[in-house]
């Protein structure tokens, strides 16, 4: 064994702390609140009462207090001053939360702590600075004035001052109360009637109830299972079928939709699995519990501090650093799923069958001018589409930037419940191959990545290397500082964070593929597509041509050979393949080989193209929130939903299923404006799809012009000219 140790400096200390916490004051509190509540155990009533006291432009105050058993000086300075040390009984099996070694540390994210504990007749005290550092604790016997000051009259229990950097927003009390009401981690301790918190506005003197109020539902489904390769581990599944169905994205802390994974005592993670996405799915509630979560943690913990080997069937811990659930690439947590995840897939798929069974009444006139719509404004979206595609992608910076060190994009714009990729170019004149990365204001964004980030060899420029960071966004509304270093270089960048869209920027690929698995060409006429790859797969096949062979003479690839092109702002490279469809009715797979890698698709030769989506158009008896239609893409049809339930669309059509006025012009006239308006939107997503590219203002410029484009081919469809006022 070494004789020196890493040391762990001020930075890293921070580092961690604004990690964990994220810039949001509720993260904290929720720390703050479930020590509270393990310190009082299960069989313990308890009162934990929050204070916040609001200033502007200066430090303001949180106080978090409890009645429990409290600290004395040694318990004080090993649980606050000690990374690592396990003192919260989570080690010897008592169900509390977490073994993280961190506890309340993090908290120092926001400014300095104080502690204060009231102990066994005696007081204890110490505060821990932002930077880590802190003076040992001190202890005497508690006065009168002690307890008069800290408000515990008589017994034990802790008081934690935190006195919150200006720079952290402070949310108003309103909206604290709802957040800290409704927070999926806090949901077993707000409705447990042991407890008893309160939020209290030392402003105003407000006092308010912290409680979650419980959805009625239906119980759907309740029973035990066991998880393959896990022999020791029972997880209990109950799900439930709430009265409406929500709509809320998988960050929203507060919804009530979802499944809360629970451990021992604590609640991990708020999720639909994979059908987050899916409408139907957001009618269900429930819990999945397995305590063999915890015991895996332990594990974990036991061996690390032993400097033991890990079992491949615990490989790293389970409970996410970060605060932000379970480590989804564990094992157990991919077995969890496997078991769980078909319960809910039965239960959505139900309610897609009886919403399709449900249906809708539509006269014959209008599902004629549906379909005819369809196949018009199809024809228009293809020939757009094909055009974009002809085009191609836009592309980064050329090799003539000479700038020794690139952000790109260079001032990006990160939504709300996506990741985003920054690509980093810096000259190899600069030697170094690896960069520092600095967020300024902190919270606003996390960074994914470790540090130090690796720089590799840039694919297209010799003279330079190049590396990613994985960003995810967290206050909308906000902006923040990027600052990369590196060797003597430094470049900023502005990143502006909005509030969570309707699609996402495309994911890189894992490998060698073809836009599409299915081409559909129109009998001789020459078209391209779209073939992608990732750096690994250039990198490791040395080479940049891809060959490209065709299974059948009716489908001819021209060149046989496609050369690819880096792309920095989507960190892939991209390739055109020419396609010549001359036989009417060929069937042809397309293969493409990069090295060690293959892609195929399926290509077909008909009187028509599929170049773009055919499109169908169908009105739902379902009211959506505030959506009014979504597009639900697919290989060879892509659909446009109206849903009749929504305010501004019923009120045309009547009640569903009938809708009895959708016959009327003005209905008519609505679904053509509706379907003009998710068409173009359609196109603007394909033709905008490199990350970043796109502003506000931009968008809605780029969707008016097809909208203007669309519109009247919809009107006129659904409205004949005599039917129009002049």
């Amino acid at each position: 064994m070494g004789s020196n140790r890493v040391k762990y400096t001020e930075r890293a200390f921070k580092q961690d702390a604004s990690n964990a916490m994220k810039g949001d004051i509720v993260r904290g509190l929720i720390e703050l609140i479930t020590n509270c509540d393990d310190a009082y155990g299960d069989h313990s009533k308890g009162k934990i009462r929050i204070e916040v006291e609001h200033r502007k432009n200066a430090p303001w105050h949180v106080v978090v207090r409890d009645r429990a058993k409290g600290m004395r000086k040694q318990k004080m300075e090993h649980a606050i001053g000690d990374i690592g040390v396990r003192v919260s009984g989570f080690e010897s099996g008592e169900r509390v939360r977490g073994n993280l070694g961190r506890g309340a540390k993090d908290i120092a994210a926001f400014g300095p702590v104080t502690f204060e504990s009231i102990c066994e007749g005696y007081l204890a005290s110490m505060t821990l600075e932002p930077d880590g550092s802190f003076d040992d604790p001190a202890e005497r016997p508690v006065t009168y004035e002690d307890r008069k000051r800290l408000g515990i009259q008589r017994g034990n229990g802790t008081i934690v001052t935190v006195k919150v950097n200006q720079k952290v927003r402070c949310p108003r009390h309103s909206t604290l109360l709802d957040k800290l009401s409704k927070h999926y981690q806090l949901r077993d301790i707000n409705s447990d009637p042991r407890r008893e918190l309160t939020l209290y506005d030392l402003n105003t003197g407000k006092n308010d109830r912290i409680r979650y109020g419980h959805q009625s539902s239906q119980h759907i489904d309740i029973r035990e299972i066991p998880i393959p390769g896990y022999p020791d581990a029972i997880v209990s599944v109950e799900i439930l079928r709430l009265p409406e169905r929500y709509e809320n994205p998988s960050n929203d802390t507060g919804r009530p939709e979802g499944l809360l994974i629970k451990g021992r005592r604590a609640i991990y993670e708020n999720t639909l699995f994979s059908f987050e996405n899916n409408f139907h799915a957001h009618w269900f509630a429930g819990s999945v519990i397995c305590e063999y979560i915890d015991t895996l943690a332990l594990e974990y913990d036991n061996i690390e501090s032993e400097g033991g080997e890990h079992n491949p069937s615990n490989p790293m811990p389970i409970i996410s650093r970060s605060r932000d659930g379970l480590e989804h690439e564990h094992p157990f947590y991919q077995a969890l799923v496997d078991v769980v995840e078909p319960l809910l897939k039965e239960l959505v798929q139900q309610e897609e069958e009886k919403a399709a069974q449900e249906g809708v009444h539509e006269n014959t006139r209008l599902r004629r001018s549906l379909d005819t719509l369809g196949r018009e404004l199809g024809q228009l979206v293809d020939a757009d589409l094909r055009d974009i595609d002809e085009d191609g992608l836009g592309g980064g910076s050329g090799s003539g930037d000479t700038k020794p060190l690139r952000i790109i994009p260079e001032n990006p714009v990160l939504y709300l419940g996506e990741d985003k990729t920054l690509s980093v170019v810096a000259l190899r004149s600069l030697e170094s191959n690896e960069i520092e990365v600095e967020i300024d204001t902190e919270g606003v964004v996390e960074i994914l990545d470790t540090f130090p980030v690796t720089l590799v060899d840039h694919p297209r420029q010799e003279d330079y290397l190049i590396g990613q960071i994985r960003l995810r966004p967290h206050i909308e509304h906000e902006e923040t500082l990027l600052t990369v270093i590196c060797g003597s270089e430094k470049v900023n960048a502005l990143i502006e964070v909005k509030p969570e869209r309707d699609f996402p920027d495309p994911e890189p690929p894992n490998d060698l593929e073809f836009e599409r698995s299915r081409y559909q060409f129109a009998h001789n006429k020459r078209r391209s597509i779209l073939i992608r790859a990732p750096v690994e797969v250039v990198n490791n096949a040395g080479t940049m041509t891809v060959q490209i062979m065709s299974s059948d003479v009716g489908v001819v690839v021209l060149g046989n050979s496609v050369s690819l092109k880096f792309e920095e702002e989507t960190f892939c490279f991209l390739g055109r393949v020419d396609i010549d469809p001359r036989e009417l009715g060929a069937r042809a797979t397309l293969t493409a080989t990069l090295g060690d890698s293959h892609a195929t698709c399926e290509a077909i030769v008909a009187e028509r193209e599929a170049g773009g989506p055919r499109l169908e158009i169908k009105i739902q008896d379902e009211e959506q929130g505030r959506y009014r239609a979504s597009v639900d893409p697919k290989e060879e049809v892509t659909t446009i939903n109206i849903f009749g339930g929504h305010p501004g669309i019923k009120r045309y059509l009547g009640p569903g299923p009938e809708f009895p006025h959708q016959d009327s012009p003005y209905a008519r006239l609505l679904i053509a404006e509706i379907v003009a308006g998710e068409a173009a939107r359609l196109v603007v997503q394909r033709k905008n799809n490199v990350p970043g590219d796109l502003d506000g203002p931009a968008f809605y410029a780029e969707h008016l012009l097809y909208l203007t484009k669309y519109l009247p081919r919809c009107q006129k469809t659904m409205l004949a000219d005599s039917e129009v006022i002049n």
